[in-house]
């Protein structure tokens, strides 16, 4: 529903835009699709005793007689991690962090500027407080059609052990403008470094008119069956929605 074929297929449109000299020296944004984790691609469909015994130990898994479904199998998940686009660091930058957060300084060589900071009164409610929150810059305008509006998040379903950045939603077909990317950092080290291509955001485009109408009611006959039918359906098609409803991105 994210892809950028959906988006042509509906006639609807995700540009990014950078300045002319950014233009081949900054790392593009791509498709989330093509970061999926390490951990994951090494990661089984199923665990079963064929598994090495030392794996099957330290997942408490050596009695194990069925083959038994790994979160790879579950397409919701995948599809979070897969959903949009992904924008990276423009740059290197180099932070050298003090007392344990609530200072930070930093330096780079790159020709624009590359993170600002916010004042603490801004957060001074939030959990991170006193950590210093700080704004990456980013160099690209994402402009979408008419109506179709981005949420801005870290990127799902991937720990980041570097940055703790904020989610925001944008009218991305009506403000043509830089959308900065505000958070903290984490604060594992006195010196730490992000390099250029360090994954920021995940961007997924949505169409604003889903948030129109919203009917909450209680579960009457109809949908109890219809429920009901579903689960019996399940019990005899473990992977039913894998394969019978969900549609590859």
């Amino acid at each position: 529903m994210f892809s950028y074929k959906s988006l042509i297929a509906s006639n609807q449109h995700i540009k990014f835009y950078c300045t002319s000299k950014c233009k081949d020296v900054i790392p593009e944004p791509y498709p989330a699709k093509k970061y999926i984790p390490d951990w994951y691609k090494r990661l089984e469909m199923n665990i079963s005793k064929k598994m090495d015994a030392n794996l099957l130990h330290h997942i408490n898994a050596t009695d194990i007689k069925y083959e038994t479904p790994t979160i790879k199998r579950c397409p919701p998940f995948l599809d979070a991690m897969s959903a949009g686009w992904i924008i990276p660091l423009a740059a290197d930058i180099r932070f050298n962090i003090q007392d344990g957060g609530a200072g930070i300084s930093w330096e780079h060589d790159f020709f624009d500027p590359m993170i600002e900071t916010h004042s603490l009164g801004q957060i001074y409610t939030h959990p991170s407080f006193p950590l210093v929150p700080v704004k990456l810059i980013n160099h690209w305008i994402v402009e979408t059609s008419p109506g179709w509006s981005c949420l801005f998040t870290p990127p799902l379903n991937r720990s980041d052990d570097f940055l703790d950045l904020l989610s925001g939603i944008v009218e991305t077909d009506k403000y043509f403008e830089f959308i900065n990317f505000p958070g903290f950092l984490k604060p594992l080290a006195d010196n730490m470094t992000l390099y250029a291509g360090h994954p920021l955001m995940q961007v997924i485009p949505f169409h604003r008119e889903y948030l129109n109408e919203t009917i909450v009611k209680t579960l009457g006959k109809k949908e109890l069956e219809k429920l009901e039918k579903t689960r019996n359906k399940r019990s005899s098609h473990r992977s039913l929605y894998r394969d019978t409803m969900w549609q590859k991105k």
